[in-house]
């Protein structure tokens, strides 16, 4: 589905007018971010994620937001992030994955671009994309406690935190000095290869993903997957110096 036409969404055009009305000129800026802005986005799975930028964030207009937002997430749709411009402008050290992301890859819906002037550093980028893989692999340790006895909840797990990492692998490869593709599975690809890791157990869980059948052996998968994961924390950590 197209960035046009995604911006032609019911639900969208529903929020947006709705925001509109709540707002008026308090709304500065709507970007569309994620799967949807780079080309991934798949109907009926894919999210439409989004950033509000507006002059405050009191309570006052986070009350005013309320309905227009609780009408979005009963779609199933996820709460948007919400900022000021002046806390984009604080944030970019503190979150330099998400926000190289997007500064790659976003479609301003409404108002102006609020990311564009937005600098990113690579000391930053290098704490955060360690801090995070060391942070997630945690996650995937615990949640692997919780589903090892469960192969459907294994799967779950599995599948999930894909995604997950995919994002952190973009960070990653843009601390490497790489261009970054769209695609999950080119991001994937091309991250094993910078890091020298097996890409084989990424592309079996990113088919468990997509609904293809596998039969697989899901407490060996997840052994091969989580192998792979652990390396990669050892070899991001060596990035900053090669790129």
């Amino acid at each position: 589905m197209s960035n046009t036409t995604l911006t032609t969404h019911p639900d969208l055009r529903i929020l947006l007018d709705q925001l509109g009305q709540a707002l008026g000129s308090g709304l500065r800026s709507v970007v569309l971010y994620g799967s949807a802005a780079r080309g991934d986005y798949e109907p009926g799975t894919s999210d439409l994620n989004l950033i509000l930028v507006l002059d405050t964030l009191s309570p006052a207009v986070l009350e005013q937001l309320s309905p227009a937002l609780r009408r979005w997430e009963s779609r199933r749709q996820p709460l948007p992030r919400l900022f000021t411009p002046e806390m984009i402008a604080d944030s970019a050290d503190v979150f330099p994955i998400e926000f190289l992301d997007l500064k790659a890859r976003r479609e301003v819906v409404v108002g102006a671009d609020p990311f564009l002037a937005v600098p990113v550093h690579s000391t930053h980028l290098r704490l955060a994309c360690e801090r995070e893989l060391r942070e997630k692999l945690m996650r995937l340790r615990e949640g692997y406690v919780e589903t090892c006895a469960a192969p459907r909840h294994l799967r779950r797990l599995l599948t999930d935190s894909y995604t997950t990492f995919v994002a952190l692998f973009r960070g990653c490869l843009w601390l490497h000095g790489d261009q970054v593709p769209d695609h999950d599975e080119e991001v994937v690809s091309l991250f094993c290869a910078a890091a020298d890791l097996n890409v084989a157990p990424f592309e079996e869980v990113a088919r468990l993903k997509h609904d293809e059948r596998l039969n697989v052996d899901e407490k060996n998968l997840f052994a091969r997957y989580y192998a792979e994961l652990t390396q990669s924390v050892a070899r991001v950590d060596r990035f900053a110096g090669e790129a």
